[in-house]
Formats: C-alpha cells, structure tokens, sequence
C-alpha cells in the first residue's frame, strides 16, 4: 500500500514539472492547488465527535473529450466538536485527526465557466486521542472507497466549487464500519 501511494505522489511530481497551462480551451494540461473545507455530516458517531475539516489538495488535469480528467490527492485536518468526551469506563481526550483522499474523476465544462464534476477513489482517516490519565496518544486507522460529486466555477485561474463527499471506511482491525460524509467548499488556484 505504501508502494502505491509513493507511485501515486511520484506521478503526480511528474505533472506537475510538466509544463502545464490554465484550463482553457486549446490547453492540453493543467495543475493547481486548493483550499478546501467543510462540515462533517452523516454517519451519527462521527458527526457527535467531530465538527468540521480543512486542508489543501493539488489537482492535475488533462484534456480528455469536452472536459478534463482529473487526479485529486489531497490532506485534511479533521477537528472534534470537543477535546474532551466522557465515556462509561473514564474519559477520551479527542485530537485532530488526518483524512487523505486520492481521488480520479472527470471535470466536464458545462458553459464557458461552469462544471460538474465526479470523482471517486480512496480515502484514509487516522484518529487520535488519550485515555484517562495517560499521555500516550492512541491512533486508530480506517480506509475505504470515497466518492465526490461538485459543482463550480471557473473564474480565470482561479475556481470555487462546492462538493458532497461520501467514505464507506472499514476500522483497521475490526469489523467496524463508518460512513462519513462532507459538504465541503474548495478554492483552487490552476496554472
């Protein structure tokens, strides 16, 4: 897994020492990074502990047809509702946590400025927190397949878009499942 995600960054380097253009029409290349956040909704046990993400995220893309293939990899902090959550046997001192994405998908130029755009791939989150009066921080992993639907703008280099995102994650060593989701706004500058 750690191979994979090391081919993935490496791939993305490459695009990005490319030389790239704004996405315009003619333009066979384009990169940028954005700002991205946005509001944790859905899965229940989720949303009591956790409030809200942000972070930033590269996209490479190529002309493909009347829009754009899209590779998305991203980092966010994931920040609980509270620092401290009282539970039966003590009490868990939640920190911020780490969602990163990887994610393919098409951008298709609806008018001259606007977009859809579908994205799907892999997300992994790690949590972590303290128990009771211990200083050792525990961290627990989960991973599984995301999906992104958005809208938005393209506004010269710049874009804004708004996005739903959707995980469907398995903890690391159980059974365990959680489906959070996201409306999320990102603002990207392209070159």
């Amino acid at each position: 897994m750690k191979r994979s995600i090391l081919l993935v960054v490496a791939t993305a380097a490459l695009f990005s020492v490319i030389t790239v253009q704004a996405q315009k029409d003619g333009k066979k290349f384009s990169a940028g990074f954005g700002i991205e956040s946005g509001l944790i909704l859905g899965d229940d046990a989720m949303k009591e502990s956790f409030g809200a993400e942000f972070g930033f995220s590269a996209r490479f893309s190529v002309k493909a047809g009347p829009g754009y293939a899209t590779f998305t990899p991203g980092v966010m902090l994931v920040f609980p509702k509270s620092l401290n959550i009282n539970e039966e046997e003590g009490s868990a001192d939640l920190k911020v946590g780490t969602h990163i994405p990887l994610k393919l998908g098409y951008k298709y130029i609806i008018a001259e400025k606007f977009f859809v755009m579908a994205e799907a791939g892999y997300a992994r989150y790690t949590f972590y927190s303290t128990e009771g009066e211990s200083d050792d921080v525990l961290k627990q992993k989960a991973g599984g397949f995301t999906y992104a639907p958005s809208i938005g703008a393209n506004l010269g280099k710049f874009e804004v878009g708004l996005r739903y995102e959707a995980s469907s994650l398995k903890l690391k060593g159980s059974d365990f499942k959680v489906k959070p989701s996201m409306l999320g706004l990102r603002i990207g500058f392209n070159f």
